[in-house]
């Protein structure tokens, strides 16, 4: 599967609410995707990476088979797992098919169980 990549995260979605003084800490997102593909039927896959002093860790958020042509809601929660080492947090996209063309609508990401407003979110329009 090839991976695409769709956008980097700003800290202030990921960082905000971290506990004070700690070194290592879980959090929970609400990630979503409107992604439209073109040009081969198979798998598609959102996912969220993390890039820090261990390595990368990826998650899959959410997969749909395509046909085609059309569009997919990929959409779900995921947890991730921080420290104060963290270098990047990325959305990519996972394809099973090289000759896949794809459009990134929109996509989103929100930090669970806080208050946030709009400019907390990753809100991209592609």
């Amino acid at each position: 599967m090839s991976e695409a990549f769709i956008a980097k995260v700003p800290e202030r979605i990921w960082a905000g609410g971290r506990p004070a003084r700690a070194r290592q800490w879980e959090a929970e997102f609400n990630v979503a995707s409107w992604v439209r593909v073109t040009g081969a039927r198979g798998r598609v896959e959102l996912r969220v990476c993390c890039l820090d002093e261990k390595g990368e860790q990826a998650v899959v958020v959410d997969c749909a088979e395509v046909q085609g042509e059309g569009s997919a809601l990929l959409s779900g929660v995921v947890k991730l797992r921080l420290s104060d080492s963290v270098e990047q947090i990325q959305v990519t996209l996972g394809l099973s098919d090289p000759s896949m063309r794809y459009v990134v609508e929109e996509l989103y990401m929100q930090r669970r169980g806080m208050a946030l407003d709009p400019q907390d979110k990753l809100i991209s329009n592609y």
